[in-house]
């Protein structure tokens, strides 16, 4: 079986930070640690978007 690992598919406690501090709230390290986490611990959310856009590719590519 293939798989697809990309670069953009990595997030670290960077872009936690980097997010609070676009909203305003300032975290801690360990705190962006846990957020991180608990972003991706329960990904079912994320796994139906990313199928929903995996549909849309295969139904460009096929127009073509």
């Amino acid at each position: 079986m293939k798989y697809y690992e990309g670069s953009e598919l990595k997030w670290s406690t960077e872009d936690v930070l980097i997010r609070a501090k676009e909203l305003d709230v300032e975290i801690t390290e360990a705190e962006a640690e846990i957020i991180l986490i608990a972003t991706f611990d329960d990904n079912e959310y994320i796994m139906e978007m990313i199928g929903d856009i995996m549909k849309g590719t295969i139904l460009k590519y096929k127009s073509k």
